[in-house]
């Protein structure tokens, strides 16, 4: 599929990795757990789709919402349900869905959350429908990333690896982000919460990384971007960001420190164009 995002599902190994690679210090998970109730409103219904292993949805339903976690991925919801018990009397539900097809009444929820989940699915717009068919009205859409420094280490290297990706005929884009994904949430009669900066800081942190694990990170697939790279394009871009590292940095196991962000864009559901009853 050249030119194109592959397909791909997350497995158990996936599942097994993704703490690791997508884990918050604890004071981080309770800060952007905080800054989403806030959003949010402690006490409302909120539906995290992509909920994964419970990275986000865990810490939110301890700070007082009522969650629920959807996921296509028993591996993930597996990981999640695992970690239940140190969570004993957090009001979190688990179902496994498809994040185009809900399976949900109309106007079920107070909010809805996606982390790193539209960028995976192609028709991405229909989703956009779903929310707004099981969004209550005035109901909340909060889009979550995690935000690396582009001049660090870390984020120099993703510059480079998304060029020799683009070198080599494949794409890593996102097309559910920026202008595009803001006009579709207008579309379906979605507003910005706030007048400025689409998105807030919910948490700022450093974090300490070598550039040996950035380049193992890809090399191996625990990268979410190098994921989806077939064997032919992965193994010529791998030895590439190797030349580039070693010209940029003489010694790669040393740690050096990164900046790091939880940012939140929230939009609020005024109207519904999707034909919820």
């Amino acid at each position: 599929m050249t030119g194109s995002r592959l397909d791909f599902s997350f497995d158990t190994r996936v599942a097994v990795q993704y703490d690791v690679l997508r884990g918050h210090p604890p004071a981080v998970s309770r800060a952007i757990a905080n800054t989403v109730a806030r959003e949010a409103v402690p006490g409302a219904r909120l539906l995290e789709l992509g909920v994964g292993t419970g990275r986000i949805a865990l810490p939110v339903a301890a700070a007082g919402c009522e969650i629920v976690g959807l996921d296509l991925s028993a591996d993930m919801l597996g990981a999640l349900a695992s970690r239940l018990p140190g969570f004993a009397g957090a009001p979190l539900w688990l179902v496994r869905g498809n994040v185009v097809a809900l399976p949900f009444g109309a106007r079920t929820f107070d909010a809805v959350m996606a982390t790193h989940v539209l960028h995976l699915v192609p028709d991405w717009r229909a989703v956009l429908g779903e929310l707004a068919r099981v969004l209550r009205p005035g109901g909340l859409i909060l889009l979550g990333r995690d935000w690396v420094d582009p001049e660090s280490m870390p984020g120099r290297i993703r510059a480079a690896f998304r060029q020799a990706v683009i070198d080599a005929g494949f794409s890593t884009a996102a097309p559910a982000g920026g202008k595009p994904l803001h006009e579709a949430l207008v579309g379906i009669g979605a507003s910005p919460q706030r007048i400025g900066p689409a998105e807030i800081v919910a948490a700022e942190w450093q974090a300490e990384v070598t550039p040996t694990q950035v380049l193992d990170g890809i090399r191996s697939r625990d990268d979410a971007e190098s994921w989806v790279l077939p064997d032919e394009i992965l193994g010529p871009v791998s030895k590439e960001l190797d030349r580039f590292a070693a010209t940029q940095w003489p010694d790669l196991s040393t740690p050096r420190t990164v900046r790091r962000r939880f940012l939140l864009a929230s939009y609020r559901l005024y109207r519904s164009t999707a034909g919820a009853p």
